[in-house]
């Protein structure tokens, strides 16, 4: 499959005093302008895109490389913090923002959040006492500051137990020399490098949310719980599942209506395989005969399972589904598996065709072609699976795909 990327943002490394490479700052593309007025106007979008192409586009990892990213917090994001892993990110509070009470209270939040916290684009005006306790990095504008302020004594007067001073904007070996002497412990600027442009592809919106709910669906770690939370939080996921619960597929005597009720007549896996299916359905872009090719590989696999020692029969279903991914979401499979929760297992099979997973997967997909003679009968009799059991799996897996498409239509 051919990867279309797009620049998504641009990353300038961020260093200590020995000139290491100790994180870096995610900038929005084209890089942002500094005045007041661009920021009031744009700057809410910038730190979304910045946010969305490095956590879900890219992938944080690949954009930092598990050092921290220095992020523009805009007003709007102060009082509505993402929902990011504190520890890989510090939180930039613009110079131009209102230093007041309402802004110290959000800080504070965010110092609880365990949010690293620096004051960006610095110039020397006074900074208020008490939002000086919550700050871990202050970002001098080396070019910026006025011509008669000494920057030793500017880090002397405020400097607290824990927090560093970060020059930016350094531009030449005197410049870079003269900060480290007046204090600065960290060090940004032309001198080291431009900002450089991370390229990706540009998830649609749909799709990304659809790759969110997979995610969480397939945690190793999820329980019952987690689950349940999904499907009572998005009403439209909610009635589709109770929809094929009631459907003729099952065959049940009483209506259920409840989420709680499906998961103890469906059992956990169950409903999670089937959560997966109903988030897939919900790509309309894609034509019915794919939905119909992974319900039909997803049923096969399922039903050879129950033959084949160790293999979980809905890990199988899920893992049927999962085989076409790449093809409803436009996205190659490498990097799907890097963004999604799935185990080693389901990984290694979808990746590499490895493990018993990876084995299932093959004999599906060589029964999908109708290749029979390129199967290993012998390996696949001493699991059970003699070619009367396969056909009658093959027969079994159309009859439940097309239930079950009825179901979700």
């Amino acid at each position: 499959m051919s990867e279309v990327t797009v620049p998504l943002l641009a990353r300038q490394p961020i260093l200590d005093q020995q000139q290491n490479i100790v994180g870096y700052e995610l900038l929005s593309r084209p890089i942002p302008n500094a005045t007041t007025a661009w920021q009031d106007a744009y700057g809410d979008q910038a730190t979304s895109e910045v946010i969305m192409g490095a956590y879900n586009e890219i992938g944080i990892d690949r954009v930092t490389g598990g050092l921290p990213a220095f992020i523009n917090f805009t007003r709007y994001w102060l009082e509505n913090p993402p929902s990011l892993s504190p520890g890989t990110v510090v939180a930039e509070l613009l110079e131009h923002l209102d230093l007041d009470e309402a802004l110290i209270h959000h800080v504070k939040q965010l110092h609880r959040l365990k949010y690293q916290v620096a004051l960006d684009d610095y110039r020397g005006t006074p900074i208020p006492l008490e939002l000086l306790d919550y700050l871990h990095i202050i970002k001098i504008d080396v070019l910026d500051l006025p011509v008669d302020t000494n920057l030793k004594t500017l880090i002397q007067r405020y400097h607290r137990p824990g927090l560093r001073w970060l020059a930016e904007k350094v531009e030449t070996r005197e410049m870079f020399d003269a900060c480290l002497e007046a204090g600065c412990e960290l060090f940004q600027g032309y001198f080291f490098s431009k900002p450089v442009i991370m390229y990706g592809r540009r998830i649609p919106d749909n799709k990304l949310s659809v790759l969110k709910l997979l995610k969480v669906l397939n945690n190793p770690e999820v329980e019952v719980d987690d689950i349940h939370r999904v499907l009572q939080a998005d009403p439209q996921l909610s009635f589709k599942m109770l929809q094929m619960v009631n459907s003729a597929y099952l065959g049940c005597t009483t209506e259920v209506t409840s989420i709680n009720r499906a998961i103890v007549i469906l059992g956990f896996d169950r409903i999670r395989a089937w959560s997966n299916l109903l988030a897939l359905g919900r790509l309309n872009d894609k034509p019915n005969a794919l939905q119909e090719q992974a319900v039909i590989r997803a049923c096969l696999a399922r039903r050879l399972a129950s033959h084949w020692p160790g293999i979980d029969q809905e890990t199988a279903f899920t893992l049927g589904l999962f085989s076409l991914l790449d093809a409803f979401v436009d996205i190659p499979l490498k990097h799907l598996c890097e963004k999604l929760n799935l185990s080693d297992s389901l990984k290694n099979a979808l990746m590499r065709r490895t493990g018993g997973l990876g084995q299932l997967l093959t004999l599906v997909q060589k029964l999908e072609q109708a290749e029979w003679d390129d199967l290993d009968w012998y390996a696949l009799e001493q699991l059970g699976l003699q070619a009367d059991v396969i056909s009658s799996a093959s027969v079994d897996a159309l009859n439940d795909a097309k239930e079950l498409v009825e179901a979700l239509a």
